[in-house]
């Protein structure tokens, strides 16, 4: 029996080494997939602009392939035409089916060309190893999307500006329809927070939401400073400049009261020549 503990204790005293070891080595495990994770958060609008490069460079080979599948429809059909066996329109059909695959192909390439340049952009701007998270490209995206819909919120909370631009907050208008719908994407499509595991695939859907977004709400802001009798061009770029804006709202419900009052005094005018033209004559209804 003695000899048994003596035995186990010899072995503990070989093998001391074991426990701190692996205790270490997890240590490293959990270190190195927290790393990777931080990498990959950093690199994630990179990632997704080198995946949509491979599907831009995948759909051109498609267009291509289609454009001299075309191409060589059309010369069958010209071929059947002088036999006889093909009519006019489907030598039509045939060239506009081209027309319309070599537009295809025109366009395959360009969406290379911006692919290739949102690749070396994103590249450029990939944040240091350390860098503050609310500086990665998920927070970055999202603070994009909060800046539209506060640009949007500034119509809604100013009274001014609502009383000025209504356009704006009218869902009959097509223009701010369509930027709410929009915007109703990206909120379907924005993460849960900045720090939320995202795919390449999703960062490219929710970056394209985002992006759809603010450029309808640039259009529909223009058409409602266009509705309350303003060039779309005269819409202040510079969103923090407050003062600026409720100088605008002002003068636009200004405006907008002046075109009642005058409207009131022409109907005011328009009732005493009536009167006057009757001999002054009280049309009131008498008890």
């Amino acid at each position: 029996m003695q000899l048994w503990i003596v035995g186990i204790g010899a072995a503990l005293a070989e093998f001391w080494w074991v426990a701190p070891a692996a205790a270490g080595a997890g240590a490293v495990g959990f270190v190195g997939v927290r790393r990777g994770r931080t990498t990959r958060a950093r690199r994630l609008a990179l990632t997704a602009a080198q995946r949509e490069l491979q599907q831009a460079r995948t759909d051109a080979i498609g267009a291509r392939a289609a454009a001299r599948v075309a191409q060589a429809e059309l010369s069958r059909i010209d071929a059947e035409r002088a036999t006889g066996r093909a009519r006019p329109d489907d030598v039509r059909a045939a060239r506009r089916a081209l027309e319309t695959a070599q537009r295809a192909k025109a366009a395959a390439s360009a969406t290379i060309r911006v692919a290739r340049a949102r690749v070396s952009a994103e590249r450029a701007a990939v944040p240091a190893r350390g860098t503050d998270p609310k500086h990665l490209p998920l927070a970055r995206l999202m603070a994009a999307h909060d800046a539209i819909a506060a640009r949007w919120m500034e119509y809604e909370t100013d009274a001014a500006r609502r009383l000025a631009f209504p356009a704006l907050s009218d869902v009959r208008v097509p223009a701010t329809a369509e930027f709410l719908r929009l915007e109703g994407i990206a909120r379907e499509v924005r993460p849960a927070s900045a720090t939320a595991p995202l795919t390449p695939e999703q960062f490219t859907a929710y970056r394209s939401a985002v992006d759809e977004a603010g450029r309808a709400f640039v259009i529909a802001e223009q058409e409602a400073w266009r509705l309350a009798g303003h060039r779309p061009d005269d819409v202040p770029t510079d969103h923090s400049a407050a003062a600026r804006w409720t100088i605008v709202a002002t003068e636009a419900i200004a405006r907008s009261v002046d075109g009642i009052t005058r409207a009131a005094e022409g109907a005011a005018s328009a009732l005493d020549a009536y009167r006057s033209r009757r001999g002054g004559r009280d049309d009131r209804p008498r008890t």
